[in-house]
């Protein structure tokens, strides 16, 4: 009887733990607990990162630096993240974060969304921080 009453106990012990443990494993396997990726790149304009290059667009513009030339540009298109080294053009799905990062090396997390082929974006920071002139996204989308 002792050995019953054990066994029955241990029975229940092991399936309480389980069941405490269940939710979990359903939360992580849902594929929203997935850590953030870090992406590497330059915020630009998507008609120059088509290219790869501000060049040929900062001449016809009269921009002076990489920054106003994206600043310019996207307001017919849109920020993207250039990858020079895999030449990758991807899409942000955040459009306001990007604008104080025109121009600019940056390093992003988020997640990618291989379909759309868009970051969708948790934060930005510079990579070679530089004191950018603040420019709000409220006064470049106006």
């Amino acid at each position: 009887m002792i050995k019953a009453g054990a066994i029955l106990l241990l029975s229940s012990s092991m399936l309480l733990a389980q069941s405490a443990h269940f939710p979990h494993r359903l939360e992580t396997q849902g594929g929203d607990a997935r850590p953030p990726s870090t992406f590497v790149g330059q915020i630009m304009d998507s008609k120059c990162a088509t290219v790869g290059s501000h060049d040929p667009t900062m001449k016809n513009l009269g921009a002076k630096d990489a920054r106003e030339c994206t600043l310019r540009c996207a307001k017919d298109g849109s920020f993207v993240l250039y990858n020079p080294e895999n030449k990758m053009v991807y899409q942000l799905n955040d459009q306001e974060k990007p604008v104080r990062f025109a121009g600019q090396n940056v390093k992003i997390s988020g997640s990618y969304e291989k379909a759309s082929q868009t970051i969708v974006i948790v934060s930005i920071d510079a990579v070679n921080p530089e004191s950018p002139k603040s420019v709000s996204a409220e006064s470049f989308f106006n």
